[in-house]
């Protein structure tokens, strides 16, 4: 097997896009006129379920709808199940998004890939925290449980990939196993947010700030929001596993990320970093030269951290 580091040894593009830069331009100025106006909660969640209900899972995969543990979620198995499991949690500020969302990353299951579960958690502000880590948590119980941390992969994006790193804090709380590897891909970590990037990056992104403090406010309930369980920044990462990070240059939430590395490499998380020059926050959903080579770099990481299938006869599946 590949050292799980060796993922780092490839280069990401040093220039974006013709396709990262266009989008890149027009979404970054939506959000400057859009910056420091109400956010409307009612168009930002069409907006996703429409992008949602365009995505088509990769030739070979099927999709079905399952219940784990009382949660609803979203399956995605091109019937190799044995090679494990890719605990999925979607992005969309904690306010928005689905388990549907989780068919924009069945690419991880093609090709006798691992099944990705894909959780349908709550939303606030019907449902503020702690109802999301919740429900991850249920279904990751059941998860450890059967195929077994050693065959679990844990990504999320966006506050999926916050509330990945909340839960495996609140699972080794509980005394629960760590999986084989977490892929917070530009993950919401910092929900008050101090990072010199949620200002610096204000009109290079398409995320608005005055909007990311509106969400948090929904999800937080009146709590503290740098309490660990809303910004796993403040919180420990000793016993994490390895980790895999890719962030955009042009991110609101890059400085946050970075200091995320910097927590994690100083509790000896063996982690790996990817900074996409040129790109926004959100760009794994542009169909991009970018989206390709960070899908593959995702791929490969999480299936190197995944055991070999012993078939028959000795034979093996990797």
């Amino acid at each position: 097997m590949t050292h799980p580091d060796a993922i780092a040894s490839t280069l990401v593009a040093q220039n974006p896009s013709l396709a990262m830069r266009l989008v890149g331009a027009v979404l970054s100025r939506r959000a400057r006129r859009k910056e420091g106006t109400p956010a409307d909660l009612a168009a930002d969640r069409r907006l996703l379920r429409r992008l949602a209900s365009l995505a088509r899972a990769p030739r070979g995969v099927k999709l079905t709808e399952e219940v784990i543990a009382g949660v609803p979620v979203l399956r995605a198995s091109s019937g190799a199940r044995a090679r494990g499991t890719v605990l999925y949690l979607h992005g969309g500020a904690y306010m928005a998004g689905s388990a549907r969302d989780g068919a924009n990353a069945a690419h991880l299951s093609a090709d006798g890939g691992p099944d990705l579960v894909s959780v349908e958690y709550r939303l606030a502000p019907e449902h503020p925290y702690p109802a999301a880590v919740e429900d991850a948590l249920a279904v990751y119980r059941e998860l450890v449980r059967a195929p077994g941390p050693d065959r679990l992969v844990v990504v999320g994006e966006s506050a999926g990939g916050g509330l990945a790193l909340v839960l495996l804090q609140k699972a080794r709380e509980e005394g629960l196993p760590m999986p084989a590897a977490v892929v917070p891909v530009f993950p919401w970590v910092d929900l008050s947010p101090s990072g010199a990037n949620t200002t610096a990056n204000i009109g290079r992104d398409m995320l608005t700030r005055s909007h990311l403090l509106e969400a948090a406010g929904w999800y937080a309930g009146g709590r503290d929001l740098r309490d660990p369980g809303l910004s796993p920044l403040f919180g420990s990462f000793r016993d994490f596993p390895r980790t895999y990070v890719p962030v955009g240059r042009h991110d609101l939430l890059l400085d946050d990320v970075r200091r995320l590395v910097a927590r994690m490499r100083a509790e000896d998380v063996p982690v790996v970093l990817d900074e996409w020059p040129g790109t926004i926050h959100g760009f794994l959903q542009v169909p991009s030269a970018e989206r390709r080579q960070c899908r593959r770099r995702v791929r490969a990481f999480a299936h190197e951290a995944l055991p070999a299938v012993t078939l028959a006869a000795g034979a093996e599946c990797s």
